[in-house]
């Protein structure tokens, strides 16, 4: 039963710890593509406002949906990365809920969800 309980808490931190990485370089991305942008060098020429499009928002839920959306919906905060976008800031939270409930849940089962008796 204990290698059951170590093995869901390495996943537990791998993810996080992936999903940490993911918006660090996420983040990184965003400030590089913004750098790399033509700036007008003419004075009556204004800079483009469109905004690139939005990239990656997969792996981000994919990555909450497997135990990473408390640790992406904090990053966000403290990398100010994409807290503009409603279906983050409005799923990550939800997702961050429905992972703690089901990882609390198979803490306190002991697995027997999975252990055939």
């Amino acid at each position: 039963m204990f290698i059951l309980y170590a093995l869901l808490i390495a996943y537990i931190l791998s993810v996080n710890f992936y999903a940490f990485l993911l918006v660090k370089s996420l983040r990184d991305q965003d400030r590089a593509t913004v750098d790399e942008l033509p700036s007008s060098t003419q004075p009556n020429q204004t800079p483009p406002t469109e905004k690139p499009p939005e990239k990656f928002l997969g792996r981000l839920f994919a990555t909450g949906a497997l135990g990473g959306a408390l640790t992406i919906y904090i990053c966000m905060f403290i990398f100010k990365y994409k807290r503009d976008n409603l279906l983050l800031m409005v799923f990550m939270p939800m997702l961050a809920v429905l992972n703690i409930y089901l990882f609390v849940l198979l803490f306190r089962s002991g697995f027997s969800f999975f252990v055939m008796r």
